[in-house]
């Protein structure tokens, strides 16, 4: 997390880049040319998320995008008109780990598809500008299914960026928050591109694709403002330490408050890894008594802990899936209703205990009896914890479930939603179509809820594929 010298530090390296570059604009614009900026793999001075990113006079940003989170961080960059995408296989003979790609032994096809449906995810969600790629065009040549993949996939973008015109797609009744100690310069993003096993890091590649209205929110935001209004669940995920847990800025008791109170009058949150951790005598996670747990790194070893039920002895709850839907080990609940197995969060974190009954633990590590999924009724509140999260199909699903509990939406939850988790949907009132879009690579069949919250449409999707009803 950074500290109160170093966030002034890239203040004043922000004065001076902007001076210096709005100087550079200025000469690309004296020459009757546009001003572009290169927006990958970092951006020291620049802050495209600042709010005086605009001061530099830029025309557009260009993103270099793998994945989803990226298309949503281009978008959601302010102070230029135009926001462009630069799509991955880049035109070069070897991909960036050194693979075959417009050589012998590849097939850069598959890789356009498999890239091209991570980041439409986003650009269903978001509005983008203007497509390209980069490299040498020459090496498409003898790859003629790759230009007209590439033909194709432009006339999908077209049509998609028209839906955006004058239009945003349907959202859930409330707003979701993401609590950092950054807040909104480091919208979605954490550590450059998608960098596996940052908690943080899978939750945004989840949460791009969602269709929930996401704004990011530092704890400087929440002191001075409190909780935005409209917002009804707040998520809090890293480890102790990292600014995305938020490390040193719950020493300020004022969060520990505004949250705890937050909640316990009907807010929701969802702590992921060690949300709210503060390395001192005690409690670690300074929001233990909200999320009805905590983590034991060693100090509790000589006190007892309480022994609840496990996952399996749990009784089904009305809200649970059809019979057919249990996963063993996977209690049934609202949350956990379209898993096909138990979760995999990646490398989560251990030593996880429960203060009572009422928290209820829906997974758990059996062997160190250690809750990996789990709910806890705070006030008139409610908050869920996960042990870590890796975004998968299933866990994609499980979080946009857990934010419905959280926020006491469940009721709702259906509108506008696919039952197959390899699927998801966009419902665009003013052009009045409805997106389907298909995440995998296999054929695949969905049915998506209408927005009167009865009516259903069945949908088959090739691999890859995208649908576009009438609605």
């Amino acid at each position: 997390a950074p500290s109160r010298r170093y966030c002034d530090y890239m203040e004043f390296v922000h004065d001076f880049v902007i001076e210096f570059g709005r100087k550079c604009v200025d000469l690309v614009h004296q020459h009757g040319k546009k001003a572009y900026v290169f927006y990958d793999d970092h951006w020291v001075g620049v802050e495209p998320n600042s709010p005086r990113f605009a001061e530099f006079g830029f025309d557009g940003l260009i993103k270099c995008v793998f994945n989803a989170f990226e298309v949503r961080l281009c978008s959601h960059s302010r102070g230029v008109a135009t926001h462009e995408l630069r799509l991955h296989p880049y035109l070069f003979p070897t991909g960036l780990k050194g693979e075959p790609t417009f050589k012998a032994g590849g097939n850069p096809t598959l890789d356009a598809k498999n890239f091209w449906i991570d980041a439409r995810r986003g650009i269903v969600r978001a509005p983008i500008d203007r497509i390209g790629l980069g490299g040498y065009l020459s090496l498409v040549e003898p790859f003629p299914d790759f230009q007209d993949y590439i033909e194709g996939l432009v006339k999908e973008f077209r049509l998609l960026k028209s839906f955006h015109a004058g239009d945003k797609p349907w959202t859930a009744p409330f707003k979701v928050a993401v609590l950092t100690a950054w807040g909104d310069l480091r919208a979605w993003i954490c550590s450059g591109h998608f960098t596996r096993g940052l908690e943080l890091n899978e939750i945004l590649e989840s949460l791009a694709g969602l269709p929930l209205d996401v704004q990011f929110i530092s704890f400087d935001d929440l002191v001075a403002q409190g909780v935005p209004k409209g917002v009804k669940v707040i998520i809090n995920a890293g480890r102790a330490g990292s600014a995305w847990s938020g490390g040193h800025f719950w020493s300020e008791p004022k969060v520990e408050a505004i949250l705890t109170q937050w909640v316990q009058q009907g807010g929701g949150l969802v702590g992921v890894g060690e949300p709210s951790a503060l390395a001192q005598p005690g409690r670690l996670f300074r929001l233990a008594q909200v999320l009805g747990l905590d983590r034991d790194r060693g100090e509790q070893l000589a006190n007892g802990k309480f022994n609840y039920t496990s996952p399996a002895g749990l009784r089904r709850q009305e809200a649970a899936a059809p019979a057919d839907a249990s996963v063993a080990g996977v209690a049934e609940h609202f949350i956990t209703s379209d898993l096909t197995a138990a979760p995999d969060f990646g490398k989560d974190v251990d030593g996880i205990y429960v203060f009572g009954s009422e928290t209820q633990v829906l997974a758990e590590r059996t062997a160190e009896k250690s809750p990996t999924i789990a709910t806890h009724a705070f006030g008139k509140g409610r908050s869920v914890y996960l042990s870590g999260f890796k975004f998968t199909y299933d866990n994609t699903r499980l979080l946009h479930r857990a934010i419905y509990w959280a926020a006491a939406q469940e009721e709702g939850w259906r509108v506008w939603a696919t039952t197959n988790v390899k699927t998801e949907c966009a419902y665009f009132r003013k052009a009045g179509k409805l997106v389907v879009i298909n995440n995998a690579g296999t054929d695949e069949e969905t049915v998506v809820t209408l927005g009167d919250g009865k009516t259903e449409q069945r949908v088959k999707l090739e691999a890859h594929g995208i649908a576009i009803l009438d609605a």
